[in-house]
């Protein structure tokens, strides 16, 4: 049996998505490693080169954001947008019943959007996180002995490292959500599941489709007059 599958993510989100989480990792990693050099009073070549790749990993964590927004539809970012920001009283209700659900059968949940509210508290986490630690970095590259502006990086590194995990756990073991991870690779969802979990969205997308074909079939029974009257003389 084939199963239908309906586009969630755009290749601009995808590339949105993906150059953010594997550039983050990847200074992470290196932001951690120049700590402990710097905790056990190492500044050789190994420390150095840490830096230097730290500091061009970070020039394509800035860069990258605003190709996607550059390339992709502006429609489909202002829809992003719009959804990540807003705060309703389902949202609240979905957050309280959600541990719930996981431990107890028969918890009803309100409707999702494309984005459920745990994933709208992630973004708002990442975001605010991206911005302090994009000037606290620009600051320390230009003043490397600024003490407050390196404890402030490192603090809300550590903070976006552990809302990054509970991202990644439920993307990849949870298993109501982990049917959702290959979108940020091929963009598709299985149709079925985003019924199930994304309802307000996939109903958008149907009406969206309905007025397409409704607008289709306008242009092409309509036409200008000389065109109609052509099409009534063969």
């Amino acid at each position: 049996m084939i199963k239908k599958t309906v586009i969630r993510f755009t290749p601009s989100e995808r590339w949105f998505h993906n150059v953010v989480m594997f550039t983050f990792v990847f200074l992470l990693i290196t932001g951690l490693t120049m700590i402990v050099h710097n905790l056990l009073g190492k500044h050789n070549d190994s420390r150095e080169f840490l830096s230097s790749a730290h500091k061009l990993m970070s020039l394509l964590f800035i860069a990258g954001p605003p190709v996607a927004f550059i390339l992709g539809a502006r429609s489909v970012w202002r829809d992003n947008i719009r959804i990540l920001s807003s705060v309703s009283g389902d949202d609240v209700e979905w957050l309280m019943k959600k541990p719930l659900s996981s431990i107890i059968k028969g918890v009803d949940l309100p409707p999702e959007d494309k984005f459920n509210p745990g994933q709208k508290i992630w973004a708002f986490i990442a975001f605010t996180c991206s911005m302090i630690l994009l000037f606290t970095g620009i600051f320390i590259w230009l003043f490397e002995s600024a003490i407050l502006a390196l404890f402030i990086h490192s603090s809300v590194s550590f903070i976006m490292a552990m809302a990054l995990s509970g991202h990644v756990f439920m993307a990849l073991v949870n298993k109501d959500t982990r049917p959702g991870i290959g979108s940020i690779i091929d963009g598709e969802v299985d149709a079925e599941w985003a019924m199930r979990h994304h309802p307000l969205w996939m109903e958008r997308l149907a009406k969206e489709r309905v007025l397409e074909k409704v607008g289709e079939k306008e242009q092409t029974t309509s036409g200008s007059p000389t065109e109609n009257v052509k099409s009534s003389k063969v």
